[in-house]
């Protein structure tokens, strides 16, 4: 809006609704209170926020917008192409309504901008996809269906199967923001679709089970590769690729996850209010009894690792690990893990647990680092027992020992308590690497492209899988979505964020060639010029950090092979010196936290070195000025982290376990796993060679980069950029500026500008054609004949569009919103009066139908009637026929009842002549049973007592052998026992001698590798060092040359200035001498000089105290009146030595003689009564020549008259003193 506008323009804007930059929360929507004072010719507007503040803005700043656009408050549009007016304040506006009012997904063109609502939305559940899935057919979707996500995967899947390409999803944004719900979102989308479109019902069994396991690794790999941070509850600590693969018909065939750089560090550590992998919490929390007792699992509290972020409940909201644990076990199983590998699975997790439990203690005699009684059981315990190793007792030396290799031999070194933690961290992050792989590659191996979907079990090789099964063949086309980590920017950063902010960088990057360059690029080819829209362009920013030559990553590099000892150089400030230098050789203010934001960039940066800065107080740390912000990373640790390997020694100790499980776990690499992987890279034991021969971290992680690009770059590519709206992970909460820097950030703003300046609605001519075919009035012999660009001109020209506002390219029509919106209105015209004639035509064919349905009807209730009647006859035939079978059957139940009641009565009298049989029969035998019983138990006595005896007799014979056998074997044992003793005592000594042979051999190594090493240090420091002290000593004696020379060139300065302030002093005593006795007369002038040389102690000199006086500029007529009245004597004068205790003295002696009556009259002269005195009114009329000769002289001496020993005397008013004579 112009500034310079009439009062009937500034009247307008009272009471309106405008948008303010509010300096807290961006643009917000305030109304205009009233009209300021003009400011500089230019009306100031007053405007009131909801929250009651109010401000004064001119109007026309940039602070403040005035939408122009009828309803531009009112409209919330699901494209943000259809925005009526451009302007962040608009745009930023329509996503806080939206908002508020759930509807998180908005479009831009073909890319989607989602808002995490940090809550579950019943609109957007997986129940309400149908409608999506309805559309499969169609490559475009219809204008009223609501964005989301499911439209990104919508598009590419349909594209993918249309067109046979591969196609790449980039969901980007910061910590927090959704990006992996958005990938799950999107998977289970294209599981879907895939099952829609297998119409096979033994296809569709097979993509139910492919959809399971797809949706069962996402619950895995979360469980291991995700952790709590201060940002994100649920935050992918690892980049996820995650391909998920289709035959030619569009049916899913499998998934393949791609990780790369996995915070390793997290495994043994974590920041505050953070935790560490989910994985650890889960087990304590929810393992069963049995394995509790395998794995000595004891509460959250017993771990040392579990309590490192302050995050030690296992249950907070909606996070409950136990139940995760019982989910993770189930999900493992259908993927085909085993009992064993799962098993294996908690024995490393527990491993690294016991781990993080273990302290050293330090030995006085060495410094070196020991373990304590209960540590070395639990390293023996973890070695045994959960990593099963042949000899636990290699394993718990590597926790305080290292091997090197010296001329051959093998030398043992003691570890310091320092370095022996960071072995323990590596072999825990060694393992838990490994374990994280094998997961991967299992995983991997139960859903990937030849994977038996048929069982549970998973195929250890499924190119031998295929061979054998005769599967389908490999994928011949893929969707890829690509969740990675979000940007971060902690209180302290390290390596870990360096490479995640720099892999946002290389996204960011390819999002503004895709965007912006290509987009203009394709423009030109279609023949259309495109409008130049400002977009970041931060290739200059990559440069800086992982350039090939001179970059952060090479420096960094190169300071990670230098083999220098921690207590010489320390190669972190090497790396930070050696950056410095190369990017910033002057130190720079650092900016403060508020100008580290986006928003406030306005200075152009040309050259990667602007990139970067280091202010004077940022001892250890460095800041980079990313695309979403200025980053400050902290040095320390830097290289240790890029060096991330294991020493070779206990890699070979891991992997000589017994376990074949384990075995796996520990060959499992990154090749393995994925394209972007390295053979050599971190991680892996340290190799043989020279240490440059294998990678680093930051430059595997550049390579896995470039890699990944180029994969990105093949492929068709699209993006959901997703927004946290709040830094509280809270629902309904909505922070405009962080998400305006968001915006301004991820390139969002430039993209809805490009997008509106260069034709936003962009069709290709047969969909063109397609679509508008009903503005063309030509016949259809016309149309057929006619190119498909002649049919677009014409369509365009029926439509009354002009030229600047439609271009027709090559094979495509570029259009602007407003024609869009003009071609959609009347399409919708014409549509209404197709709908019209085809109303027409239907109630005619209703009311023709109507007629027929009458007749119909009437000869229906002609044939109803005659059917009844015909019922009713049949109805009383079957009653007829019903009676006579009701009788018939009563009299057959009739003869039945008789024939029972007979059949009845015999029986039972059959039953009673049995029974008396029965007894009969037992009595008799009951009398025959007894004597023979009798009988029996006497025998059996007989015999019961003669085994006793037998019985008593072997086993005293038993017992007699028993004892003579003992005996022998007691002699036998005591001759073994001292024959032992004597081979034990012989085999001592020996071993004694072989031990003190092995110390010398160990000590004169040692000797022989100091001795080089001290060469070594006196070649490369001592002697550099001595020879810059000498040239330092050199230019230390030039400057105490120079120096002398100055002195004394100052002495002598200094000599002759005390000469000429001699000089000056004399004449200016001389003068007031002289003055003194032009004034007091010569005999006053007599007694006085008398008096001070009294004080003096005698002598005809100018006393020093008189001296001081003239020196001072005290006139003589000061002391006039004191000095007519007769004083003591000198020596009662005592301490005197200024003109204050001179005055108090003789003003003292002056009011006892008055008092005693016999002070004479000092004022014997005669003078005029109408004219003062010179000698009594001395200090108000001096001559004026002698009062500009008592003016204080240059040197500077002070002006309060005080000694040298007291305070000033408030009794005389010197100010008013020097006052008068500079008066007169």
């Amino acid at each position: 809006m112009e500034a310079g506008g009439g009062d009937g323009t500034q009247r307008s804007l009272i009471g309106r609704q405008v948008f303010f930059f509010h300096p807290v929360r961006a643009w917000e929507q305030v109304v205009v209170a009233g009209m300021g004072e003009p400011q500089e010719r230019a009306a100031v507007a007053v405007v009131r926020c909801n929250s009651g503040e109010t401000f004064s803005v001119a109007v026309g700043a940039d602070s403040l917008f005035v939408p122009n656009t009828a309803g531009a408050l009112s409209s919330f549009p699901d494209d943000l192409l259809e925005l009526p007016e451009l302007h962040d304040a608009l745009l930023l506006h329509v996503l806080r309504g939206r908002h508020a009012r759930d509807l998180t997904y908005m479009r831009i063109g073909e890319m989607v901008l989602s808002v995490n609502p940090h809550k579950r939305i019943a609109a957007q559940m997986d129940r309400c996809m149908g409608a999506y899935l309805s559309h499969l057919d169609a490559a475009q979707l219809p204008p009223g269906l609501a964005p989301h996500v499911w439209g990104v995967a919508h598009r590419a899947y349909v594209e993918m199967r249309a067109r046979q390409v591969n196609y790449s999803i980039i969901a980007s944004g910061e910590s927090g923001s959704g990006k992996t719900e958005a990938c799950k979102k999107m998977l289970k989308y294209l599981c879907a679709a895939s099952e829609r479109v297998g119409t096979d019902a033994a296809v569709g069994k097979r993509m139910q089970r492919i959809s399971e396991r797809v949706q069962l690794s996402s619950v895995v790999l979360e469980s291991f590769g995700n952790a709590k941070t201060v940002k994100n509850d649920n935050s992918s600590r690892f980049g996820k690729f995650m391909e998920v693969q289709f035959d030619a018909k569009g049916v899913m065939v499998g998934l393949r996850v791609t990780p790369f750089l996995l915070e390793r560090s997290r495994a043994v550590t974590c920041g505050a209010d953070e935790r560490v992998y989910h994985v650890f919490y889960q087990l304590v929390a929810g393992a069963d009894a049995a394995s509790r007792q395998r794995l000595r699992l004891g509460s959250a509290r017993d771990f040392v690792l579990l309590g490192k972020g302050g995050c030690l409940p296992l249950k907070t909201g909606d996070t409950d690990d136990a139940r995760a644990f019982q989910v993770l076990q189930a999900a493992l199983t259908s993927l085909g893990f085993s009992e064993e590998e799962q098993q294996t699975l908690w024995s490393v997790v527990g491993a690294v647990l016991h781990l993080q439990n273990i302290t050293f203690e330090m030995r006085r005699a060495d410094d070196s680092a020991v373990l304590g009684d209960g540590d070395a059981q639990t390293a023996a315990f973890v070695a045994g027992q959960l990593l099963r190793l042949p000899d636990p007792a290699v394993f718990v030396a590597c926790l305080t020992t290292s091997t090197v290799v010296v001329g051959g031999d093998r030398v043992t070194k003691k570890l310091s308590l320092q370095k022996a933690g960071d072995q323990r961290d590596s072999i825990c992050k060694f393992l838990y690497s490994k374990l994280f792989l094998f997961v991967v590659q299992k995983v991997n191996a139960a859903t990937a492209s030849g994977a038996d979907f048929d069982h549970a079990e998973v195929s250890r090789s499924p190119a031998e899988h295929l061979l054998s099964c005769g599967l389908s063949p490999p994928p011949t086309t893929w969707i890829a979505l690509l969740d990675i980590f979000g940007f971060e920017d902690f209180p302290v950063n390290s390596l870990e964020q360096f490479c995640i902010n720099l892999a946002n960088e290389s996204l960011q990057r390819q999002y503004t060639e895709k965007m912006f360059l290509a987009d203009m690029e394709e423009m030109r080819t279609e023949g259309v010029e495109p409008n130049i829209t400002e977009f970041v362009d931060n290739q200059l920013c990559l440069v800086l950090l992982q350039g090939s030559k001179n970059s952060i990553i090479s420096h960094l590099d190169d300071a990670s092979r230098l083999d220098v000892q921690r207590s010489h150089t320390n190669p972190d400030f090497a790396f930070l010196n050696a950056i410095t230098s190369a990017f910033c050789p002057d130190y720079q203010s650092a900016p403060g936290k508020a100008l580290r934001s986006v928003l406030d960039r306005d200075e152009a940066l040309r050259t990667p070195a602007d990139y970067f800065y280091r202010g004077r107080l940022d001892d250890s740390s460095f800041t980079v000025r990313h695309y979403a912000g200025d980053v400050k990373y902290c040095v320390n640790g830097f290289v240790e982290k890029n060096n991330d390997y294991v020493k070779d020694a206990c890699a070979q100790t891991l992997q000589n376990t017994t376990s074949w499980a384990l075995r796996d776990v520990m060959g499992t690499t990154d090749a393995m796993v994925g394209l972007l992987g390295d053979a050599n890279g971190p991680g892996s034991p340290a190799p043989a060679t020279a240490r440059a021969a294998r990678h680093t971290v930051a430059s595997t992680f550049r390579n896995s980069l470039r890699l990944l690009m180029e994969m990105l770059n093949s492929s068709e590519c699209n993006w959901v950029r997703c927004i946290r709206p709040h830094a509280r992970r809270q629902a309904g909460l909505f922070d405009g500026k962080l998400v305006l820097e968001q915006l301004v950030a991820t390139g969002v703003l430039s993209t809805v500008w490009q997008r509106q300046c260069n034709y936003p609605f962009r069709l290709s001519c047969g969909e063109f054609v397609r679509h508008y075919h009903l503005f063309d009035p030509s016949s259809p012999s016309l149309r057929a004949n006619m190119p498909l660009r002649g049919k677009c001109l014409a369509l365009l020209q029926t439509a009354g569009i002009s030229e600047k506002a439609a271009q027709v390219g090559s094979a495509r029509v570029f259009l602007t919103a407003d024609a869009h919106r003009m071609l959609e209105a009347r399409r919708a015209q014409r549509a209404q009066a197709a709908v019209m004639v085809v109303e027409q035509y239907l109630a005619a064919f209703a009311a023709r139908a109507y007629v027929r349905l009458v007749c119909v009807t009437r000869h229906t209730v002609k044939l109803q009637r005659i059917f009844r009647g015909n019922v009713r006859i049949r109805r009383c035939v079957r009653q007829y026929y019903a009676e006579l079978r009701r009788k018939r059957q009563e009299r057959f139940l009739e003869l039945t009842k008789a024939a029972l009641r007979a059949e009845a009565s015999a029986r039972a009298a059959l039953r009673n002549e049995r029974e008396c049989d029965v007894r009969k029969e037992w009595l008799e035998f009951r009398t025959r049973l007894i004597p023979l019983v009798a009988a029996v138990l006497r025998n059996l006595n007989v015999v019961e007592a003669r085994r006793r005896e037998d019985t008593c007799a072997q086993a005293f014979l038993r017992y007699d052998a028993l004892r003579d056998a003992f005996l022998r074997g007691s002699v036998t044992a005591l001759e073994r026992q001292r024959q032992r003793v004597a081979m034990k005592r012989a085999m001592d000594a020996k071993e004694r001698s072989d031990l003190l042979g092995g110390a010398l051999e160990a000590l004169r190594a040692v000797a022989v590798e100091e001795e080089a090493a001290f060469r070594e240090l006196h070649d490369n420091v001592l002697a550099p060092a001595v020879r810059r002290l000498r040239a330092q000593a050199r230019r230390i004696r030039r400057l105490r040359r120079w120096r002398d020379k100055r002195l004394r060139e100052l002495h002598d300065a200094l000599a002759s200035e005390g000469r000429r302030w001699a000089v000056v002093e004399a004449e200016a005593l001389h003068r007031e001498a002289a003055r003194w006795r032009r004034i007091v007369g010569e005999e006053a002038y007599v007694q006085e000089m008398r008096y001070f040389a009294a004080l003096a102690g005698g002598g005809s000199a100018a006393s020093p105290v008189f001296r001081a006086f003239l020196r001072e500029g005290v006139p003589s007529a000061v002391l006039h009146t004191p000095l007519r009245v007769s004083p003591r004597a000198a020596a009662s004068i005592g301490g005197v030595a200024s003109f204050r205790g001179y005055r108090d003295y003789m003003r003292g002696e002056f009011h006892r003689v008055r008092g005693s009556g016999t002070a004479p009259d000092y004022r014997p002269h005669a003078h005029r009564a109408e004219e003062p005195c010179e000698l009594c009114s001395f200090a108000l009329h001096p001559p004026p020549r002698e009062a500009a000769a008592l003016s204080p002289t240059p040197r500077p001496t002070p002006r309060r008259l005080e000694d040298e020993y007291g305070d000033s005397d408030d009794s005389f008013d010197e100010l008013r003193y020097e006052g008068r004579r500079g008066g007169t």
